[in-house]
């Protein structure tokens, strides 16, 4: 249950990641999803409230520092309440990148989750032209490194903030939010897809903080390399599979919280059978 509530989340954000069809973006479109545009400082704290079947799950916070030459971006959660009593859990994603070419390119990735008293951190380091270096693991007391990948999980791909970033700068680009966005997470490789389902009004609440336009759309992420069976019947993809028996894909809308101000989002709604899951935002802390 924790692990799928911050799926949902990282879904916010890149999509997902945290948090799982290869088909590829056309020519054009691939183009535009890479291009970085940052013209002047942007700092941005959004913090989000995730509430499951109506009780108030998850608490988190997307912090961005967009530069024209580099970006810093993280993502904290922690479960909240009676759910985090049953379920202790937490996770920071952290990552530094630089733009090269006008395309946003990682430079370190980490990922630090903690469930009860267990640790477990992995860093993925690249190389100056955005390829895979290698992944270093910490967990039970053991130390894994691995520097040999199969192409077929990292040629073009980027880690899961990288790829929230592209999203949210290309939606901002083209004010739609559609597109294919390639994402290993040190394991595996999935693609992120959007299909954009229009705009609509958002009204500020007890639980949202955003009122105003914001653009509407469903994703889908699609498995492509590095997949066990298992994986296919558990977190993200056994919701997911949930949602489209369902005909009810998950859905968030994104907006620009000020003039200028870059995409970023706003809500994120999932029916599964573990019932409803929505996440609103709540605060922007310019910092």
């Amino acid at each position: 249950m924790n692990r799928f509530l911050f799926k949902s989340l990282m879904s916010l954000s890149f999509a997902a990641t945290l948090a799982l069809q290869a088909v590829p973006a056309s020519a054009g479109y691939e183009k535009a999803s890479l291009r970085y545009e940052v013209e002047a400082p942007q700092k941005l704290g959004l913090n989000y409230d995730v509430y499951a079947g109506g009780f108030k799950a998850l608490a988190a916070t997307l912090a961005m520092d967009l530069d024209p030459k580099a970006y810093d971006m993280s993502l904290t959660a922690k479960t909240q309440g009676a759910i985090g009593s049953l379920f202790p859990w937490e996770a920071t994603y952290e990552t530094s990148g630089r733009a090269k070419d006008g395309a946003p390119v990682p430079t370190l990735h980490t990922a630090r989750s903690s469930w009860k008293k267990d640790e477990k951190v992995t860093e993925m380091q690249f190389a100056p032209n955005g390829d895979v270096l290698k992944t270093t693991t910490h967990e039970d007391n053991k130390t894994k490194v691995k520097k040999d990948f199969d192409p077929k999980l990292t040629t073009d791909a980027v880690d899961m903030l990288t790829g929230a970033l592209q999203m949210l700068q290309h939606s901002g680009q083209t004010s739609k939010c559609e597109g294919t966005f390639p994402v290993f997470d040190g394991k595996r490789r999935f693609n992120i897809t959007l299909h954009d389902d229009g705009t609509e009004k958002l009204e500020k609440s007890k639980y949202s903080a955003f009122n105003g336009d914001a653009l509407r759309c469903t994703l889908k992420v699609e498995p492509v390399a590095g997949f066990k069976k298992k994986d296919t019947e558990r977190g993200w993809m056994a919701v997911q599979a949930h949602t489209e028996a369902r005909k009810k894909p998950p859905t968030l809308w994104l907006a620009q919280m000020e003039q200028n101000g870059p995409m970023v989002p706003v809500r994120m709604e999932i029916a599964s059978a573990y019932g409803s899951v929505v996440a609103h935002l709540t605060g922007l802390q310019n910092k």
